[in-house]
């Protein structure tokens, strides 16, 4: 399958649905699902290098202000360079996997990608937080704040 490395704030964007926008410098010919895996880089709270979630990239235009929300942008906050919305739609979680990452699209082998059923409560997806995700999230020392947003989401608090 097609991945992308995003760094690990904004692959935890798209991973809750919140970033249905993504934007590059440069477009593809490539559509349908996408692998959606976090850069190596640390960020306390998100986890880093490992593979998150599948999207559909349903198609590419240049990036107005009207992306900016769906970008997870401030209004009107248009990047300087000339760039590209990439629509992402169809969110599917994943077993999260260590992944290293590359600049443009890479490809990852289909038989490392389990997909996670859509959960039936919220209790299913505090129980898929705290087993899959949660071991694999870099917490800083003293950082409080982001152990305890992981310990509300997975009805640890």
């Amino acid at each position: 399958m097609k991945a992308l490395s995003l760094t690990p704030f904004w692959a935890d964007q798209v991973m809750w649905g919140d970033k249905t926008v993504e934007v590059r410098t440069w477009k593809t010919e490539h559509r349908g699902d996408l692998l959606i895996c976090s850069s190596s880089r640390r960020h306390s709270g998100f986890i880093p290098g490992h593979a998150l979630c599948i999207v559909e990239l349903t198609g590419i235009e240049p990036f107005t202000a009207d992306h900016c929300e769906a970008a997870g942008f401030e209004p009107g906050e248009v990047p300087e360079r000339p760039s590209y919305a990439w629509h992402l739609d169809n969110l599917r979680w994943v077993e999260p996997f260590a992944v290293k990452g590359s600049l443009h699209l890479f490809d990852v082998p289909d038989d490392r990608i389990r997909t996670i059923e859509p959960f039936a409560t919220t209790e299913d997806q505090e129980r898929t937080l705290r087993e899959l995700f949660l071991p694999h999230v870099y917490f800083a020392r003293g950082d409080q704040e982001a152990r305890d947003y992981w310990a509300e989401i997975t009805g640890t608090k």
